[in-house]
C-alpha cells in the first residue's frame, strides 16, 4: 500500500518540478534579456532587440538551473532582484560556458 501511494505521488512531483523549472527559466531568460539590452545600449549603428539575446539568454537560464542548488533555485524564484554572489559567480561560469559552446557550434 505504501508503495502504491509512491508511485502515484512521484508523477505528480515529476510534473511540478518540471513546470517549476520551466516557468524559472523563463524567468531567468527575461532577467537576462533585460541585462543585455541594459548593456548593449550604447552601441552606435545598430538596433539592438531582444531576440538578439534568444540564444544566449536560453543558453545561460539552462547553465544556471543544472548548477545550482535546489535551495538557490528556491532564492531565486522567490527575490527575482537576486544579486547574490553565488549568483554572480554562476552566470560568470555561463557566460564562458555559453561563449564557448557557440564558438564551436560556428567554428
Amino acid at each position: 500500500m505504501y508503495l502504491k501511494r509512491k508511485l502515484i505521488v512521484l508523477p505528480f512531483m515529476f510534473l511540478c518540478l518540471q513546470t517549476f523549472a520551466g516557468d524559472l527559466q523563463m524567468d531567468l531568460q527575461k532577467v537576462c534579456t533585460n541585462e543585455q539590452l541594459s548593456e548593449h545600449k550604447g552601441i552606435k549603428d545598430h538596433t539592438i532587440e531582444g531576440s538578439d539575446f534568444n540564444e544566449y539568454c536560453k543558453c545561460e537560464a539552462d547553465y544556471i538551473i543544472k548548477k545550482a542548488t535546489k535551495d538557490q533555485l528556491n532564492q531565486i524564484s522567490k527575490e527575482q532582484t537576486i544579486k547574490s554572489k553565488w549568483l554572480q559567480k554562476l552566470k560568470v561560469n555561463a557566460f564562458k560556458s555559453c561563449i564557448a559552446q557557440e564558438k564551436k557550434i560556428t567554428s
